[in-house]
């Protein structure tokens, strides 16, 4: 009985500790990028960056619906903190998948582009 017991204590901390190893893990692993993508009231978006490793460069992608890059720029190792904007006034209407690459870590935005309606008014005199 106190084997059987014993046996079953270890296994439960074996069990316990993996469970917690890999929630360190998963922690350590989403905190070494952090982004911020938002639209502007000018129908621009804002791209923020702020990274942990400064090993690494950092590539921003702009797809396209049909997986086409329609915008990609590589921002150096040496910078831990930037931001860029994103005129869209020259893109078609659509979905748009946003990617940020860093350290093989991968961060996407999607966001709709689309057209605004303009009613004509017709007055009478």
């Amino acid at each position: 009985m106190k084997t059987s017991f014993r046996f079953f204590a270890l296994a439960f901390a074996f069990v316990a500790a993996s469970f917690t190893a890999n929630a360190e893990d998963k922690e350590a692993k989403k905190a070494t990028l952090g982004t911020g993508i938002y639209p502007t009231k000018a129908g621009k978006i804002n791209v923020l960056v702020d990274k942990a490793n400064t090993e690494s460069s950092t590539i921003l992608l702009l797809k396209n619906e049909s997986g086409d890059v329609v915008y990609r720029e590589t921002v150096g190792k040496g910078q831990q903190k930037f931001g860029r904007t994103l005129n869209l006034d020259s893109m078609e209407a659509g979905q748009y998948k946003l990617d940020v690459i860093s350290g093989g870590e991968v961060q996407s935005k999607t966001f709709q582009l689309s057209e605004q309606k303009v009613e004509r008014i017709v007055t009478v005199k």
